[in-house]
């Protein structure tokens, strides 16, 4: 990785915060009503809970690291090629995840907004501004991030606060209508969406132990309530069913505000938070597994991957969307326990594994 400086608190809360917000804005209501119904908001707070916690284990871990990065960790923890198998299980989860969201990108473009254009434009149209972000390096698209958060947080105001009167607060009961096993299968459900691991892939390139600690808390945190907020509204608005029916109920909310036949379809404020969050969390991530793929392989410098990997991540999000019932399908029953191997188990093992390597060196 080439070091151009580091970030302080502030901006490293900035990206973990357009992280968690991302995909996860336009599809988290959906999936949260579909488990846990009128209980959504519940298993969103679960949820964010258990993003913390799996937060202070990153930070446990990071404190681990010494100045290395995921990828080196395992390699220095578990030996040459124990360590370059899991590394690069991880460095394909990245790649896959960022391929996913291009995906995301793509469908609902072209089935809410441009119907007529072919979905492969639009995406290699984003993925340019995704390569030149890139390009420019870490440094550069976080300062970009911290530009465009004041903005985030503006326009989701402008989005919630006009639905406040339209809020039906019956569509929330009865409370715990259906017990609280479909609360902690929603929960779980929205905890997978956020693959907050990846973020240990830039740890070097943020100062200090408290930076990392309270910068991680503090997005968990925003970005938690933007969608347990984006989640109340679907509820109080448009109700857990139509809210569960629809593919991106975020976007159909934005469609409801209406005040004095003045301020009126504005569903694109929501396009714009989501095309915000998304392109950070895709740069992120594609960045993330671009380092993964120079340290497994020994080169000196990533700038000759990144156009051949942007182009090859079209391909696989292709590849990945047959269609959006078969993606829904497979995010609410796959997709937890499969990304539940990277973003908790292993690192739990890298954890436990390194904690006693360090005590039997001591002895």
């Amino acid at each position: 990785m080439e070091k151009m400086g580091t970030i302080n608190r502030r901006s490293f809360a900035v990206l973990v915060t357009f992280f968690m917000t991302g995909t996860s804005i336009l599809i988290t209501p959906s999936g949260l009503a579909i488990s846990a119904k009128q209980d959504a908001w519940v298993a969103c707070l679960i949820g964010i809970g258990m993003n913390l916690a799996t937060g202070l284990l990153y930070v446990l871990l990071g404190q681990r690291l010494g100045g290395q990065t995921l990828v080196q960790f395992c390699e220095s923890t578990l030996g040459k090629w124990l360590g370059k198998a899991v590394s690069a299980g991880f460095v394909l989860f990245f790649y896959l995840l960022a391929s996913l969201m291009v995906g995301d990108l793509g469908y609902f473009v072209t089935s809410q907004i441009m119907q007529e254009t072919p979905m492969e434009v639009l995406q290699m149209l984003f993925m340019i501004v995704v390569v030149m972000a890139v390009r420019s390096g870490f440094i550069v698209y976080t300062r970009a991030a911290l530009v465009f958060f004041p903005w985030l947080l503006l326009l989701f105001l402008v989005l919630i606060v006009p639905l406040a009167p339209k809020f039906q607060f019956r569509n929330f009961m009865p409370f715990l209508e259906y017990g609280f096993k479909p609360v902690l299968h929603g929960a779980f459900t929205f905890w997978s969406l956020q693959e907050l691991i990846v973020m240990l892939m830039f740890y070097p390139l943020v100062a200090g132990a408290s930076v990392r600690r309270n910068g991680f808390a503090t997005g968990i945190l925003i970005g938690g309530a933007i969608l347990l907020l984006t989640t109340i509204g679907s509820i109080a608005v448009l109700g857990q069913k139509l809210t569960a029916n629809q593919l991106f109920p975020a976007y159909t909310l934005a469609k409801n505000i209406s005040i004095g036949h003045f301020l009126e379809r504005v569903e694109g404020i929501m396009i714009s938070i989501w095309v915000l969050s998304i392109f950070l969390k895709i740069v992120l991530t594609f960045h993330a597994a671009l380092i993964g793929f120079v340290q497994l392989l020994n080169l000196k410098s990533e700038k000759p991957l990144i156009a051949p990997l942007a182009l090859g991540m079209i391909v696989l999000s292709l590849m990945c969307y047959p269609n959006t019932i078969y993606v829904n399908d497979y995010l609410g029953k796959n997709w937890g326990p499969f990304s539940s191997m990277f973003t908790l188990f292993l690192p739990l093992a890298l954890y436990g594994i390194s904690m006693i390597a360090g005590r039997l060196r001591n002895k």
